[in-house]
């Protein structure tokens, strides 16, 4: 899967205007038949980030994004019960200040679901990093191979201290850049 097919747009009110041709599959292959694109064109984005951590981390990027007329790349977890996947996240801002924001799969590892553990509640806090799925056990955040028992699962998302530091280089690094690298086409 290529970062246009499984994309989508927001335009300058961060409304999805549009989904890239693999999104419907993705939301079918992973059990999330509300997240099809019937369901999630003409609305905010904002719908669909919880935590106010996160909704600030991603606000900040796509208005930085936005100000500086530059893509915005970074790696990310999105895993399932039986799969670790990692994706390289990439956003370009257009002169309408309408986003394109693509997902593309740069590793996978499946593997059979494994048993949960009890949570260690004088320590876990139940908060999940949104960026590299990494756990808040005390002021630690550590990424656990095997999750948390169903009732202990995530109940916060915020963005743990490392992926803001990365965030951080990547705005650095926008800086930089003398203008804007286009959008890949679709191969014909």
């Amino acid at each position: 899967m290529d970062l246009k097919t499984n994309s989508y747009v927001v335009d300058n009110k961060d409304r999805i205007i549009s989904v890239g041709s693999e999104w419907d599959a993705f939301a079918i292959e992973n059990d999330a038949p509300g997240a099809t694109s019937t369901h999630v064109l003409g609305r905010e984005i904002w719908d669909f980030v919880e935590g106010a951590n996160t909704r600030t981390y991603l606000f900040g990027v796509f208005q930085a994004c936005r100000i500086e007329q530059q893509l915005f790349s970074i790696l990310y977890r999105c895993d399932g019960p039986d799969v670790r996947r990692l994706y390289r996240l990439t956003i370009w801002p257009s002169p309408d200040d309408s986003l394109t924001i693509g997902s593309m799969l740069v590793h996978a590892i499946t593997s059979p679901p494994h048993p949960t553990v009890s949570a260690f509640e004088e320590y876990y806090d139940t908060t999940r990093c949104s960026v590299c799925c990494a756990f808040q056990i005390g002021d630690k955040w550590i990424d656990l191979r095997t999750p948390p028992d169903a009732d202990n699962f995530a109940k916060s998302y915020s963005i743990c201290p490392t992926c803001k530091d990365a965030a951080q280089v990547e705005f650095a690094r926008m800086k930089r850049k003398p203008n804007i690298i286009p959008l890949p086409l679709a191969k014909q």
